[in-house]
């Protein structure tokens, strides 16, 4: 043995290395986990927008399609992708007042006139469950009825003239035309032009 190790002298090192090596590996301190927060972060956001990107929404498509119906659709999509799912326009369908682009909303109707046809007004629900009139939908102010506030939501109708009006009507009763009106003191033809598609009676 002693004369294997003369002749290897290095081979006394090797186990002492060994030893020490072992030594330091079980006494070592445990490396502490870092977690990064922006990593979660930013798989949250991916996740959430996923999730929103996959959200089914329902319009009813109506009018000059050839398929006439409720359709299924997600968020982004927009109203030519909707005439699509109807199988397209007719060929009586004016695509002139149709905006391709317009995003889409859940609930949403959409109605594609014919050629020579004014869209109709349509109610539809919205999301809590009420109506709401379609936007080119304009409430007539009643003037028989209406108070003095809501007879100055009047293009040219101020304080004073608003009171002229309510004193007309406590002195001649209510207006039978809306041509009347000129009879209240500072209203002309100009003025009544102007009011005509904003008031009734």
């Amino acid at each position: 043995m002693k004369d294997y190790l003369k002749k290897y002298p290095y081979l006394i090192g090797v186990p002492v290395f060994l030893i020490l090596a072992v030594f330091l590996f079980l006494n070592r301190e445990p490396e502490k986990e870092t977690i990064e927060p922006a990593l979660f972060s930013t798989e949250s956001s991916v996740k959430e927008t996923s999730e929103s990107s996959s959200q089914e929404w329902y319009v009813d498509v109506k009018g000059a399609v050839k398929k006439t119906g409720m359709y299924r659709i997600t968020e982004g999509m927009r109203l030519m992708d909707a005439i699509d799912l109807a199988g397209g326009f007719t060929e009586e369908a004016d695509q002139n007042k149709i905006n391709f682009s317009k995003l889409l909303a859940d609930q949403e109707i959409i109605y594609v006139p014919k050629v020579g046809e004014e869209i109709p007004l349509i109610n539809e629900n919205d999301s809590t469950g009420g109506t709401k009139s379609s936007n080119s939908e304009i409430e007539k102010i009643n003037i028989n009825t209406a108070d003095a506030a809501e007879l100055q939501q009047l293009s040219g109708i101020g304080e004073k003239r608003a009171a002229d009006i309510i004193k007309y009507r406590e002195e001649n009763g209510s207006f039978r035309a809306i041509e009347d009106l000129t009879k209240v003191s500072g209203i002309g033809e100009k003025t009544l032009e102007n009011l005509k598609d904003s008031i009734t009676i």
